[in-house]
């Protein structure tokens, strides 16, 4: 049954989360978009892998797997890949407070309690979706940090995926039953590490993100994370209070749950985001030894 809801899926241009090879839609966009060819890719890995070991300061993996998710995201300018990167690794290495000492049981429990899920179906230009729901972390049983770690860890397994590369992801964001105690969590403390998060840090491009259910607390704290955040940053976010059709003008139907006014019957189990963790966590604790080291 599953089988025959996903070729219906897929006659109406949504392909699935998990794809074992990229698709030649997907290379002709990388073609496309970021000027990606063997030859080009080949080139941009060699001088992309000379500027890393000649920085003596900087300490991060060295392989294809890892650096093409900068190139990719840069659109093979070596010089921004190199910025990128740069900005990554201090962001992640200036917190060893929240990345030195990771709890993967804690990290477990947050990925499995329906705080953030990745959807099973693409959008038609490829993207991946993803929804956080902010009223699901308990901030008594589960710190900040571990947050932070998780989505940390959620993100190097994005990345991983070259369609998510080439792609990127659209984000909705959903603040039902956010409150004071979880925002107090992040403010003051780490506003500085968040706004960081989103200009220019992350090797994964997100086209844009949809904020609903905003009660209080996302309008007291909105104006003062706003003041910190790029103009291109801030011209991705939208805010549709409790109107869920509108989210309906940027990602089809189709794909968006019924909670949000969609009609994606084919939801990712509650284990699912806990097995991709798993599966790339013993390469996300090397990349993070590695920053350390």
């Amino acid at each position: 049954m599953a089988s025959e809801y996903e070729e219906m899926m897929k006659a109406k241009g949504f392909l699935p989360y998990h794809l074992d090879t990229l698709p030649d839609k997907f290379i002709q966009i990388a073609k496309e978009e970021l000027g990606e060819t063997d030859e080009i890719r080949g080139s941009a890995l060699e001088q992309f892998r000379k500027r890393i070991l000649g920085d003596k300061k900087l300490k991060c993996p060295t392989n294809d797997e890892f650096l093409i998710q900068f190139l990719r995201a840069r659109k093979y300018n070596v010089d921004k890949a190199m910025e990128l990167l740069l900005n990554y690794f201090n962001l992640m290495a200036s917190h060893p407070e929240i990345f030195d000492k990771m709890d993967k049981e804690k990290i477990d429990r947050l990925t499995s309690c329906d705080f953030m899920k990745i959807l099973p179906f693409r959008d038609n230009d490829g993207c991946l979706l993803l929804i956080f729901k902010i009223g699901n972390w308990n901030s008594d049983d589960i710190d900040v940090e571990t947050l932070f770690c998780t989505l940390a860890a959620t993100l190097f397994s994005l990345v991983n995926y070259p369609v998510n590369q080439i792609s990127g992801a659209r984000v909705i964001y959903d603040a039902k039953n956010s409150l004071f105690k979880q925002m107090r969590a992040f403010i003051p403390k780490y506003l500085t590490f968040i706004t960081k998060a989103l200009r220019n840090n992350l090797p994964l491009r997100f086209k844009s993100i949809h904020c609903i259910n905003e009660g209080i607390v996302f309008h007291y704290a909105w104006p003062i994370l706003r003041l910190l955040l790029s103009e291109k940053v801030k011209s991705r976010i939208y805010s549709h209070g409790d109107n869920k059709e509108e989210i309906q003008k940027y990602i089809p139907k189709e794909i968006i749950p019924p909670e949000f006014g969609g009609d994606l019957v084919n939801y990712n189990g509650e284990d699912f985001l806990t097995k991709e963790v798993d599966k790339f966590y013993d390469g996300f604790l090397n990349m993070m030894k590695t920053f350390y080291s």
